[in-house]
């Protein structure tokens, strides 16, 4: 018998894109499954598109509910999912035919696959993922396993994974909608503490549409502390799990390291950019932070786009006029730049 897996699926503002979303899920070659749909107090005409949906598909169960954001449309999908596996996507992606069958094909609390990045409207694709697909049960094989999909930067969100829901009611694992940013990763993080088997598996069905005009967390400028927020839960649970799986992987560290000193570059770049109107005392607050908890990361870390170079060297500098000034003069150049050219 086939266990049924709820995909859920989070909807906000999403008109344009929600149909091919829809239609790509239906269109799945693995027959046992639910469509969970969150309208998320949609402004545009989404909820009326779910509703006809639903209306003629009976997979598909419409929800509404007041907006409260996508940790809430989630965790309202998996109060009402009833399928032995949960599986994700976004409103405004895709998926290939064989998305679930797929993720079925290797038996584990948690398959992660890889994913396909499609630029519209180019059309032009990179595959994101494995040469191979691997399980991994004890501690140390899931540790390494999980250092490896960090590194491969396939952890970061739900939508190319699979998931053993009961795991996730038994420890009460829900999206944390307190962070506006990340919180996708944390749920993942949260679930491999208590998961007993991981895989990768070489294939990369999802499809993330990269739209240059989409108003997508990507496109648009995020408030530092909700990115500094973020490193530092992300860091905590990484910690956590090196600990507990007994993680020994040199690379893993310096991979640690500096994704989380481009997390604090990006937090002073949103602090001091025109868009976040900081006043000079809770920017200068904020820099004295770094320098009490991440001074010396931040300034020996070496894969960083030029921007975050030239920061880092601000930064070294350790005087108030200085580097506040010359790392006010940085971001809001770049984004002179990026508007005018």
């Amino acid at each position: 018998m086939n266990p049924l897996i709820s995909v859920i699926i989070p909807v906000y503002n999403a008109e344009q894109f929600l149909p091919a979303c829809l239609d790509s899920v239906l269109h799945q070659d693995y027959p046992s499954f639910e469509i969970l749909v969150i309208d998320d107090g949609s402004t545009d005409g989404s909820a009326a598109l779910i509703d006809r949906y639903a209306a003629r598909e009976p997979r598909i169960v419409a929800l509404h509910q007041r907006n409260a954001g996508v940790s809430a449309a989630r965790n309202r999908g998996l109060t009402e999912a009833r399928g032995e596996y949960i599986a994700f996507v976004d409103a405004d992606d895709r998926v290939t035919p064989t998305y679930l069958s797929h993720l079925l094909s290797t038996p584990a609390d948690l398959v992660i696959a890889g994913i396909t990045l499609l630029h519209e409207p180019s059309g032009r694709t990179e595959s994101h993922g494995f040469d191979r697909t691997r399980s991994a049960r004890t501690d140390c094989e899931r540790g390494l396993l999980f250092a490896d999909a960090e590194i491969h930067d396939t952890t970061k969100g739900p939508c190319n994974k699979l998931f053993r829901r009961e795991i996730i009611e038994q420890h009460h694992l829900r999206f944390d909608p307190r962070y506006s940013y990340g919180e996708d990763h944390l749920f993942v993080l949260e679930f491999v503490k208590h998961c007993h088997s991981i895989a990768q598996i070489a294939h990369t069905d999802y499809l993330y549409i990269h739209r240059p005009t989409a108003a997508s967390l990507t496109h648009r400028l995020l408030p530092y502390k909700a990115l500094s927020a973020y490193a530092r839960e992300a860091y905590a649970l990484r910690q956590e799990l090196i600990a507990r799986l007994g993680i020994d992987n040199r690379e893993y560290d310096r991979y640690l390291l500096e994704e989380r000193a481009h997390l604090i570059y990006q937090s002073i770049y949103a602090l001091y950019s025109a868009e976040g109107h900081y006043p000079a005392d809770e920017r200068w607050a904020f820099i004295e932070e770094v320098y009490r908890c991440d001074y010396d990361m931040v300034t020996t870390a070496t894969r960083l786009p030029l921007i975050f170079q030239l920061m880092k060297i601000a930064l070294r500098w350790k005087r108030r006029p200085w580097t506040d000034g010359t790392l006010l003069l940085l971001s809001r150049g770049k984004e002179w730049i990026k508007k005018h050219f």
